[in-house]
């Protein structure tokens, strides 16, 4: 049994430990709500309250400024996407008009208005050098005469771009085939076909590179080598329309028109706006052995259709009018042709010549001196012009002028001609013979020179020989025989061998039927034969030539 007193005194320690418990715990939660709620930690409460919200606020603040600016980011993206695709898109059209039309001029102010829109574009800035420096040698190439000071600064010119595109683009072709062109138009073929030999190297799928190869092996005179490029470019692309065209132009200077005709139809068959290709068909019509005068000027009016400013065009429907005696048409598009380049030396040229056919000497005289302006070392000017003054009698200038191109071409049968006629024209018989025997030792087949043989023969009354010398000039010709069967027929007429004199002037007009004289000499052998019926006849083809001959009455007068 316990002690009661014992008992007592643990129930006393057990309440005083109870005791101190309670009183910590209360502590403890007393020192918690004055954590909580005490003054100073209320401020450091509604301070970070602040803060939190301040914070809120500012992302908030920057999310919608982010919603803002992305749409402002938006319309920026969409203006620069807008301006990059303007000018991708002139730039597009830049390449197709040079490439597919042909027009470097326009294309370049459509590569122009790229650069303006996106000034820095490493690939516009790439077109408009190139293009610029096609141009140029475009233009050399088409040089009928030697450079002058700007030309061959625009040369150099074109060799710096294509230095400048070699730095754009290293591994590409074009920076080499721009400078082998270049080297081809300076006449420098082993650079050329070095140059345009490493950008094959670069790209041996370049049919244009391959195609240019051609024209330099071409212009080289390595035409089986020319030939061989060419047809390797069309194996890469057989749609090369520059390809087909220089084999056109070769086989044209081969005297192949049927096949030149072929090989540019087939260009025009790809590009039917082909400038160049309709150009050079009308040359092929021009040089077929029968000359074709309506294709010819057809194309020749189709290549200005596609191109007004096209001179070489204006000079070949000249050429269509002068070799139909059309002087007077033929003399208008000469003169379009130096209106668009008042140094086309050709144009000057044939200008000239028509002039002299046209008997406006002194027009002639103006023309041929505007030529040596422009080429003074062209022995082929000398020589028209000193013509011109020897038909105006100003001998002294005729022969300084034949005597400077002699110097110049001392081959040139034509000089030895027109100096024989000077010769004979002062009656300086032995001097004229000697002239007109280098003339023909230096042409064979020499019909001017057989027919001034005969002048001279004449001279001496040497008929018989003159008869055979003209007979000469007659079989070893065809432009425009009917000249030999006139002056053959008068010597004929004068030594009263009138039926022999017939003959020839009816294979006279035969060859021209638009030759008054053959007609008007037919006539006055027909009246010496007294066939009048035969002679009327003669005389009305005459007379529609000639409607405006004062001595057309006389001529009926005989018929009575």
């Amino acid at each position: 049994m316990s002690d009661p007193e014992t008992s007592q005194k643990d129930n006393d320690v057990e309440s005083t430990e109870q005791l101190k418990h309670l009183v910590l715990e209360q502590t403890y939660i007393l020192k918690r709500l004055a954590a909580t709620f005490a003054p100073e930690v209320e401020e450091e409460r509604q301070r970070r309250l602040v803060k939190l919200l301040v914070k809120s606020a500012s992302i908030v603040a920057i999310g919608v400024s982010a919603l803002v600016g992305s749409w402002e980011f938006g319309v920026y993206l969409k203006e620069t996407w807008d301006v990059r695709s303007m000018a991708n898109d002139y730039a597009q059209v830049g390449v197709r008009l040079y490439y597919d039309e042909n027009n470097s001029a326009v294309a370049k102010k459509f590569i122009g208005k790229a650069l303006e829109l996106q000034p820095g574009n490493a690939e516009y800035l790439f077109l408009d050098a190139y293009i610029d420096g096609m141009s140029s040698v475009r233009d050399l190439f088409n040089l009928d005469r030697p450079y002058d000071a700007s030309e061959l600064n625009s040369a150099y010119e074109a060799l710096a771009k294509s230095v400048f595109l070699e730095q754009q683009q290293p591994d590409s072709a074009e920076p080499y085939i721009l400078r082998g062109q270049i080297y081809a138009a300076l006449k420098d073929n082993e650079r050329a076909l070095e140059t345009l030999n490493h950008a094959i190297t670069i790209e041996p799928e370049n049919d244009f590179a391959l195609m240019r190869l051609g024209v330099i092996n071409y212009n080289a005179g390595n035409v089986e080598q020319a030939e061989y490029h060419l047809d390797e470019a069309l194996s890469i692309n057989s749609n090369s329309k520059w390809a087909l065209l220089w084999k056109g132009v070769i086989a044209s200077d081969g005297r192949e028109f049927e096949k030149s005709k072929r090989h540019f139809s087939e260009a025009l068959d790809i590009d039917p706006r082909f400038d160049m290709a309709h150009y050079n068909l009308g040359w092929a019509y021009l040089g077929a052995k029968k000359k074709d005068y309506e294709n010819a000027e057809k194309s020749f009016r189709k290549a200005l259709s596609l191109n007004p400013d096209f001179k070489e065009a204006f000079y070949g429907l000249g050429m269509v009018f002068g070799y139909q005696n059309q002087y007077s048409v033929s003399k208008e598009y000469l003169s379009k042709a130096i209106d668009i380049d008042d140094r086309f030396f050709t144009a000057w040229k044939w200008r000239g010549i028509v002039n002299d056919e046209l008997g406006l000497y002194d027009q002639a005289l103006t023309d041929f001196s505007s030529a040596i302006s422009i080429n003074p070392s062209n022995s082929d000017i000398y020589m028209r012009r000193a013509r011109v003054s020897l038909k105006t009698e100003a001998y002294d200038e005729s022969l300084v002028d034949l005597l400077l191109a002699k110097k110049y071409n001392p081959k040139n049968a034509r000089i030895y001609l027109y100096l024989g006629q000077l010769y004979l024209k002062l009656n300086q018989l032995d001097a004229s013979r000697d002239a007109i025997e280098t003339a023909l030792s230096l042409k064979k087949n020499y019909s001017d020179a057989y027919s001034l043989k005969a002048d001279i023969l004449i001279a001496e009354g040497l008929f018989e020989e003159a008869i055979m010398a003209l007979s000469n000039a007659v079989d070893s010709t065809k432009y425009r025989r009917e000249r030999f069967y006139i002056k053959r027929a008068n010597l004929k007429f004068k030594l009263e061998l009138f039926d022999e004199a017939y003959e020839d002037y009816v294979l006279a007009r035969d060859d021209n039927p638009n030759n008054s004289e053959a007609w008007l000499g037919e006539f006055n052998a027909l009246i010496k034969r007294n066939d009048k019926g035969q002679a009327e006849k003669a005389l009305k083809e005459y007379i529609k030539l000639k409607p405006s001959d004062d001595k057309i009455q006389s001529y009926k007068k005989l018929l009575d």
